[in-house]
């Protein structure tokens, strides 16, 4: 209960923090879609850190789908809304949620810690994973996932204009479905339990 308690302190406390600046910047912001071109390959081989410090690879998730998401802690609109979507359809997914593991990717080392990056993610739901790295790690896994991002100087501050989509990958390591920011949970449910569906009958 405490670590709850604290993690949502911390989670609101970066919100409120985030808001005043992310929405001068962008008043009325448009998600940007993936830099995704037809006949790209998507992912690859990765390394990276969860919050604990443990080093995470491409192979540490072998046997399991990857519910993939770039982005930041200090962002105040599309990172929340849509670690919310997240927490959603796996609840809607049921049982066979406990097949997908979702990841938060920072595309910002600098300032998501781990420890800001484990409250963070805690927040919308205890199964999202929160990875980050050097800023080397991070551009070579956003190059992977065909990401684009890029810092955006706000003074003595600045925030980060990134593409955004969530990429649905096989057991194998391959691009299943990337799906809009914009889908409805109940739309992405059903993309995804299809998804699983017919691997497993395949």
């Amino acid at each position: 209960m405490k670590r709850t308690w604290i993690a949502s302190a911390v989670m609101i406390g970066l919100l409120f923090a985030a808001l005043p600046l992310s929405y001068q910047l962008w008043p009325a912001r448009t998600p940007v879609v993936a830099a995704v071109d037809a006949g790209q390959r998507i992912g690859g081989p990765f390394e990276l850190r969860d919050p604990s410090g443990r080093i995470v690879t491409h192979q540490s998730f072998d046997g399991r789908w990857l519910l993939v998401f770039f982005g930041f802690t200090r962002c105040a609109d599309i990172c929340p809304t849509t670690l919310m979507q997240v927490a959603k359809v796996l609840d809607g997914l049921g049982e066979q949620g406990a097949r997908l593991q979702p990841l938060f990717i920072s595309l910002d080392p600098e300032r998501d810690t781990p420890e800001v990056l484990a409250a963070y993610t805690t927040f919308f739901d205890e199964r999202i994973l929160g990875l980050t790295g050097t800023p080397e790690q991070i551009q070579q896994v956003a190059d992977a996932y065909g990401v684009y991002f890029r810092k955006v100087s706000m003074g003595d501050t600045y925030m980060l204009d990134h593409s955004g989509a969530v990429y649905l990958m096989n057991p194998q390591g391959e691009l299943a479905s990337l799906i809009p920011l914009r889908t409805a949970p109940a739309d992405a449910v059903r993309e995804i339990s299809t998804a699983m569906v017919q691997s497993r009958d395949g």
